[in-house]
């Protein structure tokens, strides 16, 4: 994974964070689900700007299935059964593992030690951070905890499919996989919420909500979702996912200068402790670098050696030649004085 591609994860993680800023001043007015709807509605129009790309509609419906419709409709279970947003946020942090565990046993992605300690100690470092934003997450309900997993499974399924797919390649595929879910979405409303409750709800948009929809499907499902989706394509899982568990970070950062939030000393303990932990995972890449470099000295410093062995090689072929030219010369003096 080269620099290039862990700025461009960083800067996904950023544009998320500003999208969960974004959503959660849109929450309101409208409920997450109606904003998880509208976010893919206002992807439509690019729909008549991009063609439909190369893979069949069937994919992108069972891509999107898993990772758009599945995951929204267990998660809404979780948080509708009352699992408070410490332990959701903590436990939504585990698509992170399940998108590793899948792209290793399925699409046999290599794991190295180095990277799996790092994720590691960001993880804790996330679950560190929940604890230091909302306390005490015991006594939560069982179904609800249960739920919230499965959707962390299903995002997982979804982005081991997009990258078996080969989705990603282009601003298109994303935009396809958003209209793709769009029926599944608008679904979810009425079997979380009820008919009733769903049609109120959508027939009370606020303008404040719809905008903010528009915000996060242009800017979070379309834009950082390609720079995503296309660097999935090109690393490998465990090289990727762990960008993820800076997602709190950024977002108690951008809580604190736009929510007037407060950010405390133990939130900023646990930030630290995820940094710690994605670095370690990016140990790996600099260690890499690191060994490259020696390898390209020593490839130099090798590179002159043949050139001066080839040197003396040919000076002593060139002794030996004169050796046995003088021998023969001898051999054949003797012969005719010997006749």
């Amino acid at each position: 994974m080269s620099l290039k591609d862990t700025f461009i994860a960083t800067f996904v993680i950023f544009l998320w964070s500003t999208s969960l800023i974004v959503q959660k001043i849109a929450l309101g007015h409208i409920s997450i689900y109606i904003l998880s709807f509208l976010r893919l509605v206002s992807v439509v129009p690019l729909l008549f700007l991009y063609p439909k790309p190369a893979n069949s509609i069937s994919k992108y419906f069972l891509a999107g299935f898993f990772w758009n419709a599945l995951n929204w409709l267990f998660l809404g279970f979780g948080l509708k059964s009352g699992v408070g947003p410490g332990l959701s946020s903590f436990l939504m942090q585990t698509n992170v593992l399940f998108g590793v565990l899948f792209c290793f046993l399925f699409l046999r992605e290599k794991v190295t030690l180095i990277e799996v300690i790092g994720m590691a100690v960001a993880f804790f470092g996330a679950y560190l951070l929940t604890q230091a934003r909302y306390g005490n997450t015991s006594d939560m309900p069982f179904l609800g905890i249960v739920s919230i997993l499965i959707s962390a499974v299903c995002w997982g399924i979804g982005f081991t499919l997009l990258k078996k797919f080969k989705m990603g390649a282009g601003i298109a595929d994303n935009i396809w996989l958003s209209i793709i879910s769009i029926p599944s979405l608008m679904a979810i409303p009425f079997i979380i919420e009820g008919p009733q409750e769903a049609i109120y709800n959508f027939t009370h948009l606020s303008y404040i909500g719809v905008l903010c929809s528009i915000y996060v499907g242009l800017v979070s499902t379309v834009w950082a979702g390609y720079l995503w989706l296309s660097l999935a394509q090109r690393v490998s899982s465990l090289k990727q996912t762990p960008f993820m568990l800076l997602l709190p970070v950024f977002t108690c950062l951008l809580s604190t200068l736009f929510l007037n939030e407060t950010l405390t000393f133990s939130q900023i303990t646990a930030g630290a402790v995820i940094l710690l932990g994605v670095f370690i995972a990016r140990f790996q890449f600099l260690f890499e670098k690191l060994h490259s470099v020696k390898s390209l000295k020593k490839d130099i410093s090798q590179t002159s050696l043949p050139k001066k062995t080839q040197k003396n090689n040919k000076n002593t072929n060139n002794y030996i030649s004169k050796i046995d030219r003088s021998l023969l010369v001898k051999k054949t003096y003797k012969k005719a004085t010997h006749v």
